[in-house]
């Protein structure tokens, strides 16, 4: 039988100041029940952040393709940088080239089995199919909108053919994020700084291209980016809300504060330092297309690589940034 808490001048009770007698109920002898609106968290911690995040990059790719894709202006600006890639191929080809070539699906089969493989070498099951979900789910989601989606021909490119996203980045990406996911947490701040690397470089490998001609624009490797993130993102909050929903202890390592803070200081600093650059080139090749000039096509060029590069690092900065809530490993036999 349940019965009313102690007199109001019993000692502080732990819930807080403001709770009275009657907020607090008692069961077995000397135990005591949270009140009913302490126990009805809008939602559990580590929810709402993933979440958000996960919406803002689903927002940010359709102004993406608004911007970019559907306009005029913004046509003329990825032409410019497409054209001013020229030089960056003559010198770069063959890197890029060898960068491209990686890119395969039985490549991909191999990374979902290894990124499965290591969240079972950790016990962490929810961890193995999650990867799974981010890996599958990015790259399908690129397929998908490559082959609905319609790039209106502006008359200012011959290439009218959709490009967006690109299914090169989005590999590269999701695998830079799902290698942060089944991470252990001491290791997540190494693993960004390196997913950064992989995605940009061959985001960036994407519009050099090889032989004649780049493949893709500067926007299709940001969308490609913004999706692998949103749903890393979308995974993060529902495995955090199963660990809230359980009861159990999210993951943590002692060393991660150590490791984590000059990480996101470099990505932080970097992102922002190649954001400004590039939004500077952006804007002035915006206000003076069409660019009749080589230098011109070579500062748009510059603008575009500088913003997926700035987009990598914000991204990964982000991610490391909201620590992750996976069930804490299991440490009995199956």
């Amino acid at each position: 039988m349940r019965t009313r808490a102690a007199a109001p001048d019993a000692p502080p009770n732990g819930y807080g100041d403001g709770v009275s007698e009657h907020d607090v109920v008692t069961g077995r002898a000397g135990e005591q029940e949270p009140p009913a609106r302490a126990r009805r968290a809008a939602l559990p911690p580590g929810v709402l952040a993933p979440a958000l995040a996960s919406l803002l990059c689903v927002v940010l790719t359709v102004l993406t393709w608004r911007a970019f894709e559907t306009t005029r202006r913004g046509q003329l600006v990825e032409e410019a940088a497409r054209l001013g890639s020229e030089g960056a191929r003559d010198r770069f080809s063959d890197v890029t080239s060898l960068l491209l070539g990686v890119v395969s699906v039985p490549f991909l089969v191999l990374v979902v089995a290894a990124a499965v493989l290591v969240a079972l070498a950790q016990r962490r099951w929810s961890i193995a199919v999650a990867a799974i979900v981010v890996l599958v789910g990015a790259n399908v989601t690129t397929q998908v909108l490559q082959a609905s989606l319609e790039r209106p021909s502006l008359g200012v490119s011959s290439l009218v053919m959709n490009s967006f996203p690109s299914g090169h980045a989005t590999v590269a990406a999701s695998i830079a994020v799902t290698a942060l996911l089944v991470a252990p947490v001491g290791w997540r701040a190494a693993i960004a700084l390196l997913g950064t690397l992989v995605s940009a470089a061959l985001g960036i490998s994407t519009m050099i291209g090889v032989d004649t001609t780049a493949w893709h624009r500067g926007s299709d490797v940001v969308a490609a980016m913004l999706i692998a993130s949103a749903w890393y993102f979308l995974v993060e909050a529902v495995l955090a809300w199963l660990t809230e929903r359980d009861g159990g202890p999210g993951a943590r390592s002692r060393t991660a504060g150590r490791l984590v803070r000059p990480v996101l200081r470099v990505l932080t600093v970097l992102g922002g330092l190649c954001g400004g650059l590039g939004m500077g080139a952006l804007a002035a090749t915006a206000l003076r297309v069409p660019v009749g000039t080589d230098l011109g096509e070579q500062v748009a060029f510059a603008g575009s690589v500088l913003g997926v590069a700035a987009v990598a690092c914000g991204l990964q900065a982000l991610m490391l940034r909201l620590r992750p809530h996976h069930p804490a490993p299991r440490t009995e036999p199956v």
